[in-house]
Parts: C-alpha cells; sequence; structure tokens
C-alpha cells in the first residue's frame, strides 16, 4: 500500500491497465481521526491501493470492502469503529468513521477529475449521500437539496526550485521524498543531469530568461538557492508579480537586505519584496545542503497547513 494524498493518477493507471477500481472517501468522523475528512483511498480489483484513511489500522478490511463492492458493483456507505456492525475492526483512536465507496461510476469520475488535474484547474466531487452516488463539477452544486458531502481537488502544490550545485540536488531530492512535486531551473547542467536519473524534471536557464512566462500559481512555491545573487533578480522579481504561495531565498540576513534593495530599484510588482522568505526556511541552526532543504521544506510546509487549518 503506498500513501499518496490525491490517488486519483494512479487510480487513472489502474483504469488504464484494464483495472476496475474503487475510490473510499471519508466522509463523517465521530471523535477523533489520524486523517481528516475528505481522505481517500483508491482501489484497483487485483487488491492494490494507495492512500490512507485511518493511519493503516483498517486499511486491509477497508480494500478488502472495496473489492466486495466492485464484484457487486454497487456504492455502499460503511462505518468502522464506535457503533459499527464491524466488530473485528477497531479503531484504537475510539473513534467511528463513516466511508463512502465508489464503484459504479468510478471510472468516469478518475477520467474527468485527471482531465481537470492535468490543466490544474479546481475540480469537486459531489457525493449524494441519500442516492449513494456521485458527481464531477468546477464549481459548487448545492441546487439538489440533497444531503451532500463534497471533496474538493486543488492542484497538486508544487515547488519551482531555482539553484545550482549541492544546495539544488538536496532540495529537490528532499522535496520529492516530502510528496511535494517538485520542478529544477538551473544553469548548472551537471546537477539537471543528476536530478533527471532521480527522475525529477528540470529546465536549462540563462540570466535573461524570460520567468513571467513561467505559469506561476498559487498552488506553486518559488526557492531560490544561488550564491551568485544576480541570478535570482529576475526569478523573484517575476515571482512577486505572480500568485506564487510563497517566496523563499538562500542568504544571510545582510544578503536579504542587500537583495531587498536591489529589487525595489526594479519596476514595481503586484506584492512587495518584504513577502519574500529570508533568510529562507526554519531556523533549526542548519549547516549543510540536507539541513537547509530539510529546513525550507519544513517552512513551506507550516505556511501550508496554517492556511488550510
Amino acid at each position: 500500500m503506498l500513501f499518496v494524498e490525491n490517488p486519483i493518477p494512479a487510480l487513472n493507471g489502474f483504469f488504464n491497465e484494464g483495472q476496475r477500481t474503487a475510490l473510499v472517501t471519508l466522509v463523517g468522523v465521530e471523535g477523533s481521526s489520524p486523517r481528516p475528512v475528505g481522505s481517500q483511498l483508491g482501489v484497483a480489483a487485483d487488491g492494490r491501493s494507495v492512500g490512507m484513511i485511518t493511519g493503516g489500522c483498517a486499511e486491509k478490511a477497508i480494500v478488502a470492502e472495496a473489492i466486495q463492492c466492485l464484484d457487486n458493483n454497487e456504492n455502499k456507505i460503511i462505518r468502522y469503529g464506535a457503533d459499527s456492525p464491524y466488530l473485528d475492526v477497531v479503531l484504537p483512536c475510539g473513534a467511528g468513521i463513516d466511508l463512502y465507496i465508489e464503484t459504479q461510476s468510478c471510472d468516469d469520475i478518475i477520467r474527468e477529475i485527471h482531465a481537470l488535474q492535468k490543466t490544474r484547474a479546481l475540480a469537486l466531487m459531489t457525493v449524494s449521500l441519500s442516492n449513494l452516488s456521485s458527481r464531477v463539477s468546477t464549481m459548487p452544486d448545492t441546487a439538489s437539496g440533497d444531503a451532500v458531502f463534497v471533496k474538493t481537488y486543488e492542484p497538486d502544490y508544487r515547488i519551482f526550485a531555482f539553484g545550482e550545485g549541492a544546495n539544488l540536488v538536496s532540495f529537490c531530492t528532499l522535496a520529492g521524498t516530502s510528496g511535494i512535486a517538485v520542478e529544477a531551473f538551473s544553469p548548472d547542467e551537471d546537477a539537471l543531469a543528476f536530478l533527471h536519473k532521480s527522475g525529477i524534471n528540470g529546465r536549462h536557464i540563462h540570466l535573461k530568461t524570460d520567468f513571467t512566462a513561467l505559469a506561476i500559481d498559487k498552488y506553486t512555491a518559488i526557492v531560490t538557492l544561488f550564491h551568485e545573487h544576480d541570478w535570482e533578480q529576475n526569478i523573484l522579481h517575476a515571482a512577486l508579480s505572480s500568485q506564487a504561495d510563497y517566496i523563499g531565498a538562500l542568504g544571510s540576513r545582510v544578503t536579504h537586505q542587500a537583495r531587498l534593495e536591489r529589487l525595489a530599484a526594479m519596476p514595481a510588482t503586484t506584492r512587495s519584496p518584504d513577502i519574500i522568505r529570508g533568510p529562507v526556511g526554519l531556523n533549526i541552526g542548519a549547516q549543510n545542503p540536507n539541513e537547509i532543504a530539510i529546513s525550507i521544506i519544513a517552512e513551506i510546509i507550516e505556511k501550508r497547513r496554517r492556511r488550510s487549518s
């Protein structure tokens, strides 16, 4: 079983292999739960699964139930834990959880959501808890008056990392293992080649690259990791005129102050240079590229979670 926040790409892969699929959604929690409402588990008919709903204590039972629903071609709401008829499945936290299992329209739902996600568009899956059916849209739809649960799929969060050498390689490698998509931008061909072998996409850049052409949306973090700070000016200027969720730049406090002065002398941007995180990363006393990378990734995660809480 593989943990992913978004099971749709993997489910789309299962579907393309000819597998029937089921999508399990956590639609209600009574008490505490290790995973938030809306968490999902994707299941293929051959037993493979991706995602997580209970932190591991009931996943085997959930997968088995989803496969049974596939065999019966049925949608179903099921409860585990407190007040559940399944006495053999006990949640250590003492919670009761309600799950919606979609099989009948699952393949269509996966294709629709996957297509929207490829364009970085918002997708909504609305579950009718009374009719045991679901549909996909791009706008909230409450006109039916049904008791509904809405699962929102925001575009996948990603990091555009700009830099060179060990700092860029360490950052991109560790960001990838954190589950956040990362793309590297660098004048350093050796670094890009190394990252490519690790499965990380990269683009070669030069000082006159037009960074305003990048599709930087509100689900994108920008990190610059240069020691030669001439490289970062146009990048940061473009980021400040975008919707970037996070902008951070490597360097000391003295370097950061000089950076802000240089940016202030450039044409005005839609946002103030003061929003740039510098020195970048949480203050954990980082002393090497791996520790610096961890501090930056932790700061990005902290900002994301605080915004969504």
